[in-house]
């Protein structure tokens, strides 16, 4: 809505004329009226191009896992019309949004996710990608049993096998064989009397614990709202766009403005999907590990550092750190309600580098691509220049990104170029200190754009592609 209001403000503000336009605007009305002779309607481009951002922002996004405690009791109200709209609102629409307007950013999480789920799958013997993925994504929650509930305590834990050649040893791997605080129940109670308490990481379970209630990998893909076909049948719909436009191109046909951003999309996304593959999808209901309710649960593994109070740093760090997906470290799982939306656990800075440093380039790669309705025609003057500026803004951003991941991912410590590297971030987390606001501002201002240009198009943009030249024949 706010896309579609904006639009309409800027076809009541702008009425010049002047900008490249060599046809008239009555000549392109005419055309767009014209449904016959192998013309394609306005309606037939928009439905085309919105229907593939929806595949590639909606579908695509595979959210962690969003826990609602259960509400016994509820009116027909709070349970068909309130939940649903609060959860739409609240959780789906904020991802949704992140993947229109920051859809690189979406590609990072995806790529440091799907290396801390390979990581974990190598620690955990039997354990494919896909249990790494659940895990992270908060696939188990702690909950106290009832007080008067039966249970019984694990017996003394055994620890991980080390992989061999391991870089480093993992505090829980190496440890010894202790008491688990972990319990299974023995006798029937009401699942309303037990209490959520957080989600789960890798370093709270023991061995044991994992082998008794660890599911399957085909378990886990039963409990994701996705399967193979669905994949599919995305892949296809987005590689027939791509096809389409590609083809546009050799006959020397234009792509409108809303073509032209929907195939960046359709390359970004491509990626996100490969990465988040084996990731189950849209899983709300976490397995259930229980304690006593007498027990407690404090964080395992690394304290959460603390965010800094100084005025001028507390409205920088944030965005420093979550544009590098550095925010988890500030995260102690053991005080909150749900996994956050963007947990990918903790990683080393060098790693965090290395996650950050492909998506940067490709969101370079996603702004240039916007540049192939640098020379289009627009509606006016003042959009073409609007529609530039936002260009070179959506390549400028996410390069100084790139800079930065390179600069966390080398290890500069010693070299004669140091002081280079160390100047080079300082002055990359600078400007995109500065400059991440632009950002937003110039995506929402090329997805304006791309809809209000469609009032007024040029003929050739409503000729269809004639595929009989692609077809050998005599």
């Amino acid at each position: 809505m706010l896309i579609l209001l904006l639009a309409y403000a800027i076809t009541q503000s702008v009425y010049s004329d002047a900008g490249p336009i060599p046809a008239s605007i009555q000549l392109r009305d005419v055309a767009s009226c014209d449904g016959l002779n192998g013309q394609r309607s306005i309606w037939s481009i928009v439905w085309s191009c919105l229907s593939t951002i929806f595949l590639c922002t909606w579908v695509a996004v595979h959210p962690n896992v969003h826990f609602r405690p259960e509400k016994w009791n509820q009116s027909w109200f709070e349970k068909w019309l309130w939940d649903p709209l609060h959860d739409f609102f609240t959780y789906k629409l904020i991802l949704f949004l992140w993947a229109l307007l920051v859809p690189e950013y979406i590609l990072a999480w995806a790529v440091r996710q799907w290396l801390k789920a390979g990581e974990i799958s190598k620690k955990v013997p039997e354990w494919t990608r896909t249990h790494g993925f659940f895990i992270i994504m908060g696939g188990f929650h702690l909950f106290r049993l009832p007080a008067d509930a039966p249970s019984t305590q694990f017996p003394p834990s055994t620890p991980f096998p080390r992989p061999p050649n391991h870089p480093r040893p993992y505090s829980f791997l190496s440890k010894p064989s202790e008491s688990s605080d972990f319990v299974v129940p023995t006798g029937l109670h009401s699942r309303k009397d037990e209490v959520p308490v957080c989600p789960l990481k890798l370093e709270d379970f023991t061995a044991d614990l994992l082998k008794t209630i660890a599911p399957t990998e085909t378990e886990l893909k039963d409990r994701g709202k996705s399967d193979v076909l669905t994949k599919f049948i995305v892949l296809v719909q987005t590689m027939w766009f791509v096809i389409q436009c590609i083809v546009r191109g050799t006959q020397h046909l234009p792509l409108t403005e809303l073509e032209v951003v929907t195939l960046a999309y359709t390359m970004l996304n491509f990626f996100i999907y490969i990465f988040w593959w084996d990731k189950p999808r849209n899983v709300e209901c976490p397995i259930r590990v229980y304690k006593t309710s007498m027990s407690t649960h404090k964080e395992s593994g690394e304290e959460a550092d603390e965010w800094d109070d100084t005025w001028w740093i507390r409205w920088v760090q944030p965005i420093l750190y979550y544009t590098i997906g550095n925010q988890d470290d500030c995260v102690t799982l053991s005080k909150q309600r749900s996994i956050p939306m963007f947990w990918s656990g903790r990683m080393e800075q060098e790693e965090l580098g290395l996650a950050g440093l492909g998506p940067s380039i490709l969101g370079a790669a996603f702004g240039a691509i916007h540049c192939i309705a640098w020379s289009s025609e627009f509606p006016s003057h003042a959009e073409l220049i609007l529609w530039r500026i936002a260009c070179i803004s959506i390549i400028i951003v996410p390069f100084l990104a790139a800079m930065l991941c390179a600069y966390l991912s080398v290890d500069e410590a010693g070299t004669w170029y140091e002081g280079l590297l160390i100047a080079t971030g300082v002055f990359s987390m600078f400007i995109l200190a500065l400059s991440a606001w632009l950002y937003v501002a110039a995506r929402i201002a090329t997805l304006v754009i791309a809809f209000s240009s469609l009032r007024s198009l040029p003929p050739p943009a409503f000729t269809t592609v004639d595929w009989t030249t692609f077809i050998p024949h005599i």
